[in-house]
């Protein structure tokens, strides 16, 4: 579990990586995507107030809006100012859009929203089951919550490397199914979803993290260590890397 030093360290990697996140950001693109068409489905009335929590440079910000001419107003927030410029620059020709610095878990806005949505923020935050709460009680009666974080199993095969020279570190630890349950409250739903990206070598697979700001763990491994692990990931090359992604949807009442 991350706590609130960790998530500020984490807020000045993603800021220092905003120019150069997209190049890296290939699985994070295809689950973008994923959550538009999962958005598109909902039933929203017109005039919809979204907010986003963990806009990025915008990636779902971008795919979601032309598929949702209903909306009203879309408010796609980020705890990094550079992610924030980089979004308010993609899509500043929409004016249905506001673009705002801010911390899911101390959300400076008010309710109540039709939907509130958010890709691969949560894994981040110290307290994840308490900013759920937070953003359920920002819906208004029947408005929806998609999320999507990172389950227990994503980067299986790198961790399989570690522990075979017996390190655990390999970022933070993410929740299993039951715990995301919990965390969700009651009508909640959580699926599964995996996303294999590919690589050449270990090397290129630590890099994309470090390429989108996504490198932060909260031990450091050793030199010696790291390079043994990359060495047994690089046995199976090309390497394959598993992003264990879970949907937690729910609808308020």
């Amino acid at each position: 579990m991350l706590n609130d030093a960790d998530k500020r360290a984490v807020a000045r990697r993603f800021a220092a990586a905003a120019t150069r996140y997209d190049a890296s950001a290939r699985v994070q693109a295809r689950i973008a995507a994923a959550m538009a068409d999962r958005l598109a489905a909902f039933d929203l009335p017109v005039g919809a107030r979204v907010l986003e929590i963990g806009c990025g440079t915008g990636l779902l910000t971008a795919a979601a809006l032309p598929r949702l001419p209903g909306v009203g107003r879309w408010l796609a927030t980020d705890i990094a100012p550079g992610m924030v410029a980089a979004c308010r620059g993609r899509l500043s020709a929409d004016t249905r859009l506001s673009v705002a610095a801010m911390d899911g878990e101390g959300l400076a806005t008010s309710g109540p929203f039709d939907l509130i949505c958010s890709t691969l923020a949560l894994q981040w935050f110290p307290d994840a089951g308490g900013a759920l709460a937070r953003w359920r009680s920002l819906l208004r009666p029947g408005g929806f919550l998609c999320v999507a974080t990172l389950g227990v199993d994503t980067f299986a095969e790198w961790r399989a490397a570690l522990a075979a020279v017996g390190a655990s570190g390999a970022g933070p630890a993410y929740p299993d199914a039951a715990t995301l349950s919990r965390w969700l409250g009651p009508g909640g739903r959580v699926e599964r979803q995996d996303f294999v990206e590919h690589h050449a070598d270990a090397r290129h697979f630590l890099l994309s993290l470090r390429g989108i700001g996504a490198d932060y763990a909260p031990t450091r491994l050793s030199a010696s260590t790291l390079r043994q692990a990359m060495r047994n990931l690089d046995a199976a090359r090309p390497v394959d890397i598993t992003y264990d992604v879970r949907w937690l949807t729910l609808r308020a009442p």
